[in-house]
């Protein structure tokens, strides 16, 4: 687990950031790109890009296309990233907080909806979606106010605060409505929190309080039926929309709804497990191909993968995303100073949380909230997020490490 300890290797609990010292652009950082990193992303691009071909039909490879576009359209954006100074992002990232802010009640003014949901803008051709950026932005403002607040961390209201920032951009993802993307920023300020050095049982406090919530979002839907919760008889105090309780009350009761809400995750089980130990075939899936399977270029990305590839490769995979976030915390580990830990960390719990979610939505573990994985799924404004983070995690100095432990 990420905790606290992670910021203690040789480092003061103090800001060291120097507004006036920062160097804004540096070619030569290039050379600091980690080939571990590397590697294991492109790795994940490679498979992900074939996952996609494989995904798209014949006769339209548009999915593929716009996969493969926002690849090549990233890398400059990462090499760009690695040569400039974070702490100049960190330092102007509460205003980019402030926009990021107004882009989400733009959304919500006049977003374009699409399923009942108003999430994009549309520019152009092009469809951008602020919720997915607004991951990163949220790391860099916590990042930035952790480093303000130094030690203050430790006491309740300078600890509460980072859940009001991040609570913020939250509601109004939630009342797009996205759930799912909402949600994804709680994980965020938790660990990024924990990292930053505050009282253990404000933390513990938080992660109880969680819990009953949980418990009691439980015991409020259990009570109801699927009837009465299309109808929207559901409690005034539950603010979800009537599908997304419907996705919970799936979960918590799958077999009660399988020609209905539950269908989504009947089918990715089926799917994953007719795939067995060795998978049917490179292109040869059924289930996606005959429309079982809904959202197999998104959310359902892996039970795809899963149906044609098999245990094993798919097992592959899982390893490969574990090699990823170990490689993420073993760069933290040496970053060189206070905020490069923290940003990392944040990054690094964007792309766990994400993993975790989608893989344990594919397996029937989770209800379903419609949270890409990353590299492998659809979604071009949660691709370039991934690339962006990943290109900050570069740009952040440290100190010279073999895959787990420094050079000597």
């Amino acid at each position: 687990m990420i905790n606290s300890t992670l910021l203690n290797n040789r480092i003061p609990t103090q800001s060291i950031i120097d507004e006036e010292n920062i160097r804004l652009f540096d070619i030569k950082k290039v050379r600091n790109i980690d080939p571990i990193l590397s590697f294991i992303v492109l790795a994940l691009v490679f498979i992900g890009l074939l996952n996609m071909f494989s995904a798209s039909e014949e006769r339209d490879l548009s999915y593929f296309y716009k996969h493969f576009t926002i690849f090549f359209f990233s890398i400059p954006i990462v090499i760009f990233l690695t040569m400039i100074d974070y702490k100049m992002l960190v330092v102007i990232s509460p205003f980019l907080y402030i926009a990021s802010i107004t882009l989400l009640i733009v959304v919500l003014l006049y977003g374009l909806q699409v399923k009942g949901s108003e999430r994009w803008i549309p520019i152009g051709p092009f469809r951008f979606q602020p919720s997915e950026i607004n991951k990163i932005l949220l790391v860099l403002t916590l990042t930035w106010y952790f480093g303000k607040v130094k030690s203050r961390i430790r006491h309740l209201w300078w600890y509460l605060t980072a859940y009001i920032i991040t609570a913020i951009p939250a509601l109004l993802i939630l009342l797009q409505p996205n759930l799912g993307t909402s949600i994804s920023l709680l994980p965020i300020v938790v660990l990024m929190t924990l990292s930053a050095g505050c009282r253990l049982w404000h933390w513990l406090a938080t992660i109880l309080a969680g819990i009953i919530l949980i418990a009691f979002l439980y015991i409020e839907v259990h009570n109801l039926t699927p009837d009465q919760i299309k109808a929207g008889e559901h409690p005034p105090y539950l603010p979800l929309k009537p599908h997304q309780l419907i996705r919970i009350y799936s979960f918590f009761n799958p077999e009660a709804d399988i020609q209905g809400s539950g269908w989504q995750t009947y089918q990715s089980k089926i799917t994953i497990g007719s795939g067995g130990i060795t998978g049917k075939g490179y292109r040869k899936g059924t289930q996606s191909r005959l429309n079982y399977l809904p959202e197999y270029h998104t959310d359902f990305i892996f039970a795809h993968f899963a149906e044609e590839n098999g245990f094993v490769k798919s097992a592959g995979v899982i390893i490969l995303y574990l090699l990823l976030l170990l490689r993420m915390l073993a760069l933290a580990y040496k970053a060189t100073d206070y905020e490069g830990k923290l940003l990392i960390v944040g990054v690094t719990t964007i792309f766990f949380f994400h993993v975790c979610v989608n893989i344990g939505i594919t397996l029937g573990l989770l209800p379903v909230t419609g949270l890409p994985l990353p590299f492998l799924s659809y979604g071009r404004s949660f691709y370039l997020t991934c690339m962006i983070g990943i290109g900050l995690i570069f740009s952040i100095p440290k100190q010279k490490i073999f895959f787990f432990r420094s050079s000597t």
